[in-house]
């Protein structure tokens, strides 16, 4: 995916010891995690929706290894919004490499958490 450099950069996360698994790698619960955190915050910035759940993930493709001291940068882009929905790609870089890639959904929801039509300007 060479597009990556048109997203948009929304957070950074530094691999330390105490995210990698018995292979001395970034274990994957972990990279999901960063990477949900980071959607979720791209959902509710694009949509100026307070509350935005996770309805799905495509296919996780982990590209490559992350190690101890890689700096991961996170980076979303070609959105897609529906009446209750926001779809979009997110990559995972170090460095000039994807070391993760999905897209994913999320879906605007009210206070008892029903899905609401978002607003668009």
């Amino acid at each position: 995916m060479k597009n990556w450099y048109a997203m948009e950069k929304v957070t950074t996360k530094i691999c330390m010891t105490k995210d990698v698994g018995v292979y001395g790698t970034l274990f994957g619960g972990n990279m999901l995690a960063w990477m949900d955190e980071a959607a979720a915050a791209f959902a509710i910035k694009k949509t100026h929706q307070p509350h935005m759940v996770t309805l799905r993930f495509g296919e996780t493709v982990f590209a490559h290894p992350v190690r101890v001291g890689d700096i991961v940068e996170f980076y979303c882009g070609e959105e897609s919004i529906g009446n209750t929905s926001f779809s979009f790609k997110i990559n995972a870089m170090v460095e000039d490499y994807i070391v993760f890639r999905t897209d994913c959904t999320f879906v605007a929801v009210d206070d008892l958490g029903n899905p609401k039509p978002i607003r668009q300007a």
